[in-house]
């Protein structure tokens, strides 16, 4: 009955335009003609902002720095005044790539991309500028923007995969990371959060700066030939003007779930549990430091929408909100079974026995009683952060096999450690929705494999089934 429910206020959200309130600016597709005047205006703010001096709050490496920024930098032609983490400006390294923070991605990255659209549309002049989304997900659109890619713009950028600066479309082993089919699956704000923050999010970071195909490049802003591009680490991934158009589709893609049949959103409480600041520049180069509950209030108040989505997200407050936040917080997290587990990756690949539970408790939880998710909990652990990306596969006693969802780790070291580079060890959890994958006679594995069989190693620490 919710989804019913839910299912007709999608429809009237979506296509009874009419009454809904009308958003004063419109985020384009990259790839549309409507898109390239917004495009021409961040390409003339860029220009502005390139040629600002660090120190300057709307200049291209304070915003840059405003996600994340390396801990030493010696020397550091492009911003002498910091040479190392004492030297951290206001609001520097503020992103959500921490450990503690993982519920905030979404709603720190869409303020954090909203003050900079605020600011390119003040210093491009252009008054309704939106910020442009790069819809990568669609098959259609899988080479980047041409204005990134033409070395006379403010918006091309050196330290990237060559590949993708020379006009060539995102390699088809990307494909299983960038088919949102499962993410949309998803009914768990949290679980949602958490896989799109794993692909298409980090995946694309990691392709982009080429780190999947291992090529080290000149990285200007850690001074240093032997990295990967801006993008594949999060203490450089700001200062590549392709992140912010791959931000927005990020945001995009999330609006995308909230008006769909599975939309929901977390509330106030749940976000409070985790203290984080939020802290930019508005468009007059003041301070804005916002609590939570201002920061709730501002992401679900927004003034823009996508040309793709008939409908923008209802705001705060509203019967629509309270229901997305119903939903979600009705979802009651119950331990279904935990086990520890150490196993590490054999031939590329990890294959782990789920627990056998009584079948006809089994068929109940499954069938008769059927839960709003059921979610596995993956804990896994690495001594160098991986270069690779996982497939996790259920596979049932018949040996069929079902794709869940995928492990990238981008930023992974760095989110447990502060670490600048892909040296450090750690862990990370990834949550997956298994609802319609398990079989109700409980009998089947969940399978790990490697997408490009690097010699890297990755273990299993444990494994744990939800229920919603």
């Amino acid at each position: 009955m919710k989804n019913i429910i839910k299912y007709c206020l999608f429809i009237l959200v979506i296509f009874s335009i009419t009454t809904a309130q009308a958003a004063q600016y419109l985020r384009k597709n990259a790839a549309t003609d409507a898109a390239q005047a917004d495009i021409k205006a961040l390409n003339i703010a860029l220009k502005k902002m390139k040629a600002m001096s660090c120190d300057e709050p709307f200049s291209w490496y304070y915003q840059g720095a405003t996600h994340s920024i390396p801990d030493e930098i010696k020397p550091n032609p492009l911003c002498p005044s910091y040479t190392q983490k004492a030297d951290l400006k206001w609001a520097w390294a503020t992103c959500t790539h921490k450990a503690g923070s993982e519920i905030h991605f979404l709603m720190w990255h869409r303020l954090y991309i909203a003050h900079f659209e605020k600011i390119v549309r003040k210093l491009s002049g252009k008054s309704d500028f939106a910020l442009p989304y790069w819809n990568y997900t669609d098959p259609r659109n899988r080479v980047m923007p041409n204005a990134f890619r033409t070395t006379d713009t403010s918006l091309f950028e050196e330290s990237r995969l060559p590949s993708l600066n020379n006009g060539e479309s995102i390699s088809s082993d990307m494909d299983s990371k960038l088919n949102i089919n499962l993410l949309m699956k998803n009914s768990v704000f949290s679980v949602f959060n958490n896989n799109i923050d794993s692909a298409p999010h980090g995946a694309m970071h990691n392709y982009i700066g080429g780190l999947y195909a291992g090529t080290k490049m000149w990285n200007p802003i850690y001074q240093n030939d032997n990295q990967f591009g801006l993008m594949s680490h999060v203490p450089s991934a700001g200062f590549d003007p392709i992140f912010w158009l791959h931000h927005s589709n990020i945001d995009f893609i999330w609006q995308a779930w909230e008006l769909s049949p599975n939309g929901t959103r977390p509330s106030l409480a749940e976000l409070e549990k985790a203290p984080w600041p939020y802290q930019f520049f508005d468009e007059n180069g003041k301070r804005v430091e916002y609590t939570i509950e201002e920061a709730y209030k501002t992401a679900f108040n927004i003034d823009y929408q996508y040309d793709q989505l008939q409908s923008q997200i209802q705001p705060l407050n509203s019967s629509e909100h309270k229901l997305l936040v119903a939903e979600n917080t009705s979802q009651n997290k119950e331990l279904v079974w935990h086990q520890k587990i150490e196993q590490t990756t054999e031939d590329n690949t990890i294959v782990m026995d789920a627990p056998m539970i009584q079948p006809q408790k089994n068929m109940e939880l499954m069938l008769l009683n059927r839960p709003e998710a059921l979610v596995i909990e993956i804990v896994v652990a690495f001594e160098t952060e991986p270069h690779d990306s996982y497939n996790v596969f259920i596979v049932n006693g018949n040996g069929s096999r079902t794709l869940t969802g995928v492990m990238t780790f981008f930023g992974a070291a760095h989110h447990m450690q502060g670490h600048d580079t892909h040296q450090a060890g750690g862990t990370k959890t990834f949550t997956y929705d298994v609802s319609s994958e398990i079989p109700a006679d409980g009998d089947y594995d969940v399978v790990i494999e490697s997408q490009r069989n690097k010699d890297e190693t990755l273990s299993v620490k444990s494994m744990s089934l939800y229920r919603y």
